[in-house]
């Protein structure tokens, strides 16, 4: 089958269901369920779905069991309670007589659920096949049951199209609109799923577990709202299992191993012993370095029920969050073998596969799950990654392989496999390990192509790269506008982060692995890793950072996580200015082997955490404590917007050593063309902040007064400060370009030069002046690779540029090399005496 039919066809059935959910949304519905229907004979079992879809088991059971319905009825009710009790055996002698009997309603439906979820698939799908074969019976109560059905069968059209025609259904609508979101979010529509967990809320503001579905579907996007729906189920039913259920995993993602056990023994005393609570028990116990009690834990499941494909999915997730990922695609394989027809194994051992470097394995399970589930999200995206990677460009080099889009290559690769082979030698050389290779380094042209890479989805704005051990991922510099990051540190970050992953067996915690590598940025680049210098000072000067003990937990705050990268790589370069990189090494074996903060403290430094703390704390104070003070807004001083110009100079002559009052004042007089009296204000707020950053910091700004004032040296001596710490600000850096060219200041311009080449590489005129630049001064190899970038980029004279091509290969003693380029120039413009003589010097010398 040829590429373009089956992107096609997956672009067809994705789009399907993306437009039948756009357009399902059901007529009004009542804002509070339950109130306008009677409690009846008729009504019994909806009463006891809302009771239990509210939480309310005691409420439910007392329906069930004290209303004058008939005995098929009153069975159906209690059965409902059963299983949310977990109640299996129990349920089941209730509800397989009612169904020999002829119930072909929620008896049915309920029974065939349970057959599912106990392993047995083939009564189970017969019985659900047969209520999907009812053609009378079309009540919005029973379609809902039969697109609950059709889900649990995995015919995600057939159930769209049913949960779309279903309509208002007096007490379940909730119920609808749970179930509908449940199905699109297995799918990772999660925009979707979370309207219709609104929908949800709309109708039973008390339906707990559309407060569930709603706190997982936006766990990526709106962790806090997240966090708010949780908490706010939990108070709806505090004894409800899902809420517990949902409690443990956010726990066990927080590595809060104890809280999440305590959370699934609370699920154990409300619904015991389901396959649930199982999964997550391994999870646990995997996550506790117990691999032979997880796997216990899975086989006993897998003992119950020949099907039990969640253990092992399960397993492999938590190993995936550790970066295990070998481990997590050794599970994803059992899952498969235990169930070769499960869209979701083959999919996750796609995904893992992906991350351990293995793509074309990886492309025939992800193709296996795709016609498992064709409407799967990150099947699909990751599939057509792996199409568009197709045609990408591969280069092998020492422990490397590079993967560049085709018409990126010859730019990318003259700066990125030098860069990578630099990083490899210092850090094998600094940690003392060889990692295990070949190291996948694959640069990406757009930014959603780098995510799906990532996390199987489009978006992920708030990162750059992305390592899983021995593969790297990364935005290439065209994935953004150019000076609004810098693809050489992001490179250097992660091929930081393959070493202290494999030093430490994949155990290192985040906040160690991220610490290093922002450190390491640092190290090589003064300005790399220090772009969050000022928001880290203003936090300390409000007492808002984390320290040694809250930095594990700021790491699982979206909102702290700029901070955290900051304040990690802070105690990293404190660590290793007391204990040296053998420090380090010894920290990263500590955790190897099993330990945690405490114990890895006290094995690799001798010391207590407390005493780390207290350590670091002096540590930030003397580094950073001139620069909190002056990032302290005095209380006189926190709204300057709007505020006039004279007020502004009567807190700047009171507050001169506050960089906020100074630098607004500046701003105040530089925007009123006040040149002279801005200048003072503004150099005093560089003094008090040298490391200011953007069009607007002090710099900037003292660079354009003096321009103004006609003063281009100091001018460019601003600019250059400026980029010293504001290293992929392109837009100064043009700048002081056109100011050095006008001064003759060629050390300035080569500056402006090399932060422009390296931060957007595909600037050619900067390649081909720095080339001009190098050639100059006899340093043929640098003028070399911004030749050949400039060459790729299409230079506007061919022929004088394969010359200089020529001429910097004669200057390496490459001259079989230079004769080739030098015909290459003649090729252009046959005449060219320059090129002649360069080739008549290669071919002289062969």
């Amino acid at each position: 089958m040829t590429t373009p039919p089956r992107s096609a066809r997956r672009v067809l059935l994705l789009t399907t269901l993306v437009v039948l959910a756009l357009v399902s949304t059901p007529g009004a519905v009542p804002a509070r369920q339950g109130q306008e229907v009677p409690l009846t004979a008729e009504t019994l079992v909806r009463h006891v779905k809302l009771a239990l879809g509210r939480g309310a088991l005691d409420r439910a059971r007392t329906i069930a069991t004290s209303t004058d319905a008939p005995p098929a009825t009153r069975e159906i009710g209690v059965a409902l309670v059963e299983l949310f009790e977990g109640k299996s055996a129990a349920a089941r002698q209730r509800l397989a007589p009612l169904v020999e009997a002829g119930d072909m309603g929620d008896a049915l439906l309920e029974l065939g659920l349970l057959d599912l979820r106990e392993g047995r698939r083939v009564e189970g799908r017969r019985r659900l096949s047969q209520l999907l074969q009812q053609g009378g019976n079309m009540t919005p109560e029973h379609m809902l049951r039969m697109a609950r059905a059709a889900h649990a069968l995995d015919d995600i059209r057939q159930a769209n199209t049913l949960f779309q025609r279903v309509g208002p259904v007096p007490l379940q609508q909730a119920e609808l609109e749970t179930s509908w979101g449940d199905m699109l979010f297995e799918r990772y529509q999660f925009g979707e799923a979370v309207r219709s967990y609104r929908a949800a809320m709309e109708a039973d503001p008390a339906w707990v577990r559309a407060y569930l579905g709603l706190s997982r579907a936006m766990a990526t996007e709106d962790s806090q709202a997240a966090d708010e729906a949780l908490e706010r189920a939990g108070t709806l039913a505090p004894n409800h299992p899902d809420v517990w259920l949902l409690t443990a995993e956010r726990r066990l993602m927080a590595e809060d191993r104890r809280g999440a056990a305590e959370a699934l023994d609370t699920v154990a005393a409300v619904r015991p012993g389901t396959y649930d609570e199982m999964a997550l028990r391994a999870a646990v116990a995997y996550a506790a370095g117990d691999l032979e009690a997880a796997e216990g834990i899975v086989a006993s499941g897998v003992a119950a029920n020949p099907f039990f494909v969640r253990g092992y999915l399960s397993l492999g997730t938590q190993a995936a969050r550790a970066y295990r990922f070998a481990d997590a695609a050794a599970y994803a394989r059992k899952a498969v073998t235990l169930d070769p027809d499960h869209p979701n194994a083959h999919a996750d051992l796609g995904l893992y596969l992906m991350r351990t470097g293995d793509e074309a394995q990886a492309r025939q399970e992800l193709e296996r799950a795709f016609q498992l589930d064709p409407f799967n999200t990150v099947t699909f995206n990751l599939l057509q990654l792996l199409d568009t990677m197709a045609s990408f460009v591969e280069f092998e080099t020492g422990p490397f392989v590079f993967k560049f889009a085709k018409h990126e290559a010859d730019v990318l690769k003259p700066y990125a496999v030098p860069l990578a082979e630099q990083a490899y030698t210092t850090f094998v050389e600094r940690y003392g390990l060889t990692p295990r290779g070949p190291l996948l380094i694959e640069i990406f042209p757009k930014h959603d192509d780098f995510a799906v890479r990532t996390m199987g989805l489009p978006g992920l704005e708030f990162a750059l790269g992305a390592c899983f051990g021995r593969v790297v991922a990364i935005s290439s510099p065209s994935a953004r506008p150019p000076g609004t990051f810098s693809w050489q540190a992001t490179l250097w970050h992660e091929i930081a982060h393959v070493f202290s992953l494999q030093a430490s067996n994949y155990k290192v915690p985040r906040w160690l692995t991220e610490g290093i590598s922002v450190y390491e940025e640092h190290r090589f680049n003064k300005a790399w890793g220090r772009e969050n210098a000022l928001e880290f000072a203003h936090a300390l000067s409000a007492k808002r950072t984390f320290g040694v003990k809250g930095l594990s937990d700021a790491f699982q705050r979206p909102r702290d996580l700029g901070l955290a990268y900051f304040e990690a790589s802070l105690l990293t370069e404190h660590l290793v200015a007391l204990h040296g990189d053998a420090g380090l090494r010894a920290l990263l074996t500590a955790y190897a082997g099993g330990a945690k903060d405490p114990e890895a403290f006290a094995k690799a430094f001798g010391k207590t955490v407390d005493e780390v703390d207290t350590s670091f704390s002096a540590f930030v104070d003397a580094e950073y404590g001139a620069l909190a003070r002056a990032m302290a807004v005095p209380k006189a001083a926190q709204q300057t917007a709007g505020v006039t110009i004279q007020t502004l100079a009567v807190l700047a002559k009171d507050h001169p050593d506050s960089f906020s009052v100074q630098l607004a004042y500046g701003q105040a007089l530089h925007k009123t063309g006040d040149l002279g009296a801005a200048r003072p204000a503004l150099e005093r707020a560089a003094a008090l902040a040298p490391m200011a950053q953007g069009e607007a910091s002090p710099r900037a700004l003292l660079a354009d007064i003096a321009e103004q004032q006609g003063d281009t040296t100091r001018a460019r001596e601003e600019l250059r400060q400026l980029l010293t710490w504001d290293h992929d600000n392109v837009v100064a850096a043009r700048r002081l370009v056109t100011l050095s060219r006008s001064a003759k200041d060629n050390a300035s311009e080569a500056v402006a030069l090399r932060v422009i080449a390296d931060t957007d590489p595909f600037d050619a005129s900067a390649h081909a002046a720095l080339a001009q630049q190098a050639l100059a001064r006899k340093d043929y190899a640098g003028a070399l690779v911004e030749l050949l970038a400039s060459l790729a980029l299409g230079p506007p004279n061919l022929a004088e540029a394969h010359a200089d091509v020529a001429e910097a290969y004669l200057g390496l003693g490459r001259k079989d090399d230079a004769r080739k380029a030098a015909l290459k120039a003649l090729e252009q413009a046959p005449t060219y005496s320059r090129a002649q003589d360069l080739l008549l010097a290669a071919i002289g010398g062969l």
